[in-house]
């Protein structure tokens, strides 16, 4: 059965084998979510949250410290990978949250920025 996918906004054509089961189909009753920030959080919110379960590896900011957007303030190992968490907005950093070796969940925030 040839079918059309949509990839990140590409369509492509594809064969693909359907087994025939009782004559049914099934149709996805979602839309695709959008995908998560490098911070987990809203943008600009000031609150930088972990994406995803880990543990923290290094901090990399103070509280009183400058901050720019996008700028590296902590890095988590997730998955045997470490990952860069950013600041999701300039500021002052009021609140850290976290040690090195805490274990976090995912959307867990560990860093204030004001």
């Amino acid at each position: 059965k040839d079918v059309v996918l949509e990839v990140n906004g590409k369509r492509f054509e594809v064969a693909a084998w359907v087994p025939e089961v009782a004559g049914s189909a099934v149709k996805a009753a979602s839309k695709p979510r959008r995908a998560a920030s490098s911070s987990g959080n809203a943008a600009g919110s000031g609150q930088v949250a972990v994406p995803m379960q880990g543990t923290i590896v290094k901090v990399l900011v103070e509280v009183g410290q400058e901050v720019a957007e996008g700028d590296a303030v902590v890095v988590l190992e997730a998955m045997k990978m470490e990952n860069n968490i950013n600041a999701d907005k300039a500021g002052s950093v009021v609140e850290v949250k976290v040690s090195p070796g805490d274990t976090v969940g995912a959307g867990d925030i560990v860093i204030v920025i004001e």
